[in-house]
């Protein structure tokens, strides 16, 4: 079994209650890609260098990786709140290909009782949100 390191951030001062206001930045083949991509962030992307926004990686097993594997496939699940942001979110392990993550899929909503499901396709050592964000306030 392989494993990708998932770097997600998360602006701390739009997360609240149930929700985390997340960025999935993407899946790396190192640790330490993962995490010169964060300091990257946090130091020259708009928006992520701008609020007090912090990461996380996270390490996820690929369910029969191949030693090319370029991408993954991995399950998403959650419900809303009332502002309809994501809430009670579940993932998966992620998948070398789209057929096992949809086989997985319907184990897990057997599982997981949430409103929305969606299946996302990664390249490994991509980095995704290139563009940062920015705050509307009113």
């Amino acid at each position: 079994m392989q494993i990708v390191y998932n770097l997600v951030m998360m602006d701390m001062e739009s997360s609240y209650d149930n929700h985390n206001e997340e960025f999935n930045i993407g899946f790396f083949s190192s640790r330490s890609i993962a995490e010169k991509t964060a300091a990257k962030y946090q130091q020259e992307v708009n928006g992520f260098k701008d609020y007090p926004v912090t990461y996380q990686i996270k390490e996820k097993n690929i369910i029969n990786a191949s030693i090319t594997q370029l991408d993954v496939f991995i399950i998403y699940g959650w419900n809303e709140n009332d502002e309809l942001d994501e809430i009670d979110v579940v993932e998966s392990d992620c998948y070398s290909s789209m057929e096992e993550a949809k086989t997985q899929l319907h184990e897990m909503k057997k599982r997981f009782h949430r409103k929305e499901w969606c299946i996302d396709k990664y390249r490994i050592d991509k980095c995704y949100w290139q563009e940062g964000f920015e705050k509307v306030f009113r």
